[in-house]
């Protein structure tokens, strides 16, 4: 009778192939346990990479960030779906829904909310932020991250020099060995010193020296925009171009708003003492002063400055409007479509015809972006102005100090 032959596995074979299985199953790598990881910060204009993992394929997660401020709590949260991986990459995907919108890996810290800080001085301190990844109200994991604040390698000394309300500030490991580009900073109609110093503050972190000076509303100024000096800003300049290791052919002016217009004035009228200028929602003409329009904002020896009236049924007089072909350097203007204060993107658009080569301006015209363009980026200050869309202020504030390092390092060279 014909057969079939067919080959016999001993029983010992079966149990040893079911004994190397299983020990390869006990050898398989274990699911990662869930985890934040956050790459080292270079210095507080260098944005962080967060990565969540350890999540789980496809899970909905979210993702809380908790700081204070000057004692004054601020919070942001958003929800993410994870990928195949079980990973969140917060540079790369955007939240399902929370406080930011798009693929932001900053948008926990710009995003938050709160009742924020008295002081300008939380501009530039140092804050821990707490992550927290939880699904319904389960922990899943956690961390703490040390922002460096942008005064952390930045000396800042009060000058009261021929009667200056003013602040130096340089990085601390400043010498001068080096001849480094320096800048004069003056703020906007709030008037004092405390946006100033703060504004000086941040360019020291970048590395260059910057004198923050008041111009009104200290004591022995004025009280208002009204009749204000320019010898102020020429004191300050002079006392800027006396500093060891600035170099004299490289200093600029940096004012916002109100202050943005004299910051070009400058540049251009001085162009043997001033090489560029930084006026982030600034005009191109100098105004009237404030509240009082009908008389000057700004003086020169004793006398009125012909001044324009931001108007559109107005045509400014010649002598207000800024020549800003005579700057000889680089000039970095800024404007949001939804400043809420004043027509800034009008006024820049007006300004950069009074330039005749254009190539040395760089313009941020940012859709939908408020007023307080001018402060440092990544920070969650000033961005609830009406009828302004936060997430766009935030990035107006990052292309804007962008361009400011880009111009500076440039001239550094």
């Amino acid at each position: 009778m014909a057969y079939r032959r067919r080959d016999h596995v001993p029983a010992v074979a079966l149990l040893l192939t079911a004994s190397l299985l299983g020990l390869a199953a006990c050898s398989a790598p274990p699911e990662p346990e869930p985890a934040i990881e956050v790459a080292p910060q270079d210095g507080p204009f260098d944005p962080l990479a967060i990565t969540l993992t350890g999540l789980g394929a496809g899970r909905e997660v979210r993702l809380v960030a908790t700081t204070e401020y000057d004692g004054a709590a601020m919070s942001s949260r958003a929800t993410f779906v994870a990928d195949e991986g079980g990973r969140v990459d917060l540079a790369t995907t955007a939240p399902s829904g929370g406080s930011w919108a798009t693929a932001d890996a900053m948008g926990p810290f710009w995003s938050m909310t709160g009742t924020g800080p008295s002081s300008p001085d939380a501009l530039s301190a140092d804050h821990d932020v707490r992550l927290v990844v939880s699904v319904d109200d389960d922990v899943l994991t956690e961390a703490v991250v040390e922002r460096r604040g942008y005064g952390a390698d930045v000396d800042v000394q009060d000058v009261t020099d021929d009667g200056m309300v003013a602040a130096y500030a340089v990085p601390t490991d400043f010498t001068a060995d080096d001849l480094t580009p320096a800048v004069l900073v003056f703020s906007g109609s709030d008037g004092g010193l405390a946006y100033a110093r703060a504004a000086a503050t941040h360019l020291a972190a970048l590395g260059y020296p910057a004198l923050a000076i008041s111009y009104f509303k200290s004591p022995g100024q004025p009280p208002q925009l009204e009749n204000v000096p320019v010898e102020t800003f020429l004191t300050g300049l002079a006392w800027l171009r006396a500093q060891p290791g600035v170099d004299l052919a490289r200093v600029f002016t940096f004012g916002v708003s109100r202050g943005g217009e004299m910051a070009l004035w400058l540049a251009a009228t001085r162009p043997d003492e001033v090489y560029g200028a930084f006026a982030p929602t600034g005009a191109g003409r100098l105004g009237c002063g404030y509240p009082n329009g009908q008389v000057s904002a700004w003086t020169l020896d004793g006398v009125g400055i012909p001044c324009a009236e931001y108007r559109r049924d107005v045509v400014p007089p010649p002598e207000a409007l800024v020549d800003g072909s005579a700057i000889v350097g680089p000039t970095v203007l800024a404007c949001g479509t939804a400043d809420p204060v004043w027509v800034a993107c009008p006024l820049l658009t007006d300004a950069m015809t009074r330039f005749s080569d254009p190539t040395r301006v760089r313009s941020v015209v940012q859709e939908d972006a408020g007023h307080h363009i001018a402060l440092a980026p990544y920070l969650p200050f000033s961005l609830d102005e009406s009828g302004a869309v936060p997430a766009a202020t935030h990035q107006a504030r990052v292309e804007y100090w962008t361009a400011v390092a880009e111009v500076l390092a440039e001239a550094h060279q």
